[in-house]
């Protein structure tokens, strides 16, 4: 009886060992970390918009960078024309705007442009070369293209030269009424390597 009283003994240590640890866990907790997470202009952001050199077409609309012909008392650009915002022989210095990934770590971005109504034609009556410092285009985008993507280390900023043209470059000639109007993006999605808005 002694043995089969002291194993019976050490099973309920045992037991009353293990409810004491099961019961050691915590029911409540609270930990308070800080959040830094300011709203900023475009110019200020982990991917910072900022205007260049190219007068009132390229502009802060409240904080956020646009791109409007509707200046002074203009309603838009001239049929049979061609306008660029900027210089691809010397992006750095003359640009429409600048691209600056802000971020302490490297990120893929895509570049697209949508057109808000179809112009009628297969010609890039919109266009957006993105260059790097050194002058290399590393994207080229249209209301005509699929998104395009380049990387972008830490800091690193791009400059983009915009031309709009209505038919006196490459393009057809488009008629008043015509609307080249649409949306640029920037876009990172790191974890798909390539995703649009």
């Amino acid at each position: 009886m002694t043995r089969l009283f002291t194993t019976v003994i050490v099973a309920l240590l045992l037991l009353a060992a293990g409810a004491s640890i099961s019961t050691s866990a915590f029911t409540a907790a609270n930990v308070d970390r800080s959040a830094n997470i300011d709203v900023v202009a475009d110019q200020d952001g982990l991917l910072a918009l900022t205007d260049g050199t190219s007068g009132p077409l390229v502009y802060y609309d409240d904080e956020q960078l646009a791109i409007d012909f509707e200046q002074g008392t203009a309603t838009g650009a001239n049929t049979d024309a061609q306008f660029v915002l900027g210089d691809g022989t010397d992006a750095k210095n003359a640009h429409a705007f600048s691209v600056t990934n802000n971020d302490a770590e490297a990120h893929d971005i895509v570049a697209t442009y949508a057109a808000a109504t179809d112009d009628g034609n297969d010609d890039d009556n919109v266009e957006f070369v993105v260059y790097d410092a050194q002058g290399t285009a590393v994207a080229t985008l249209s209301e005509e293209t699929a998104g395009q993507s380049f990387g972008a280390t830490a800091g690193q900023t791009f400059y983009v030269v915009i031309t709009v043209d209505t038919g006196h470059g490459d393009a057809a000639v488009l008629t008043s009424g015509s609307d080249l109007s649409g949306t640029l993006s920037f876009d990172i999605d790191d974890n798909a390597n390539a995703a649009v808005q």
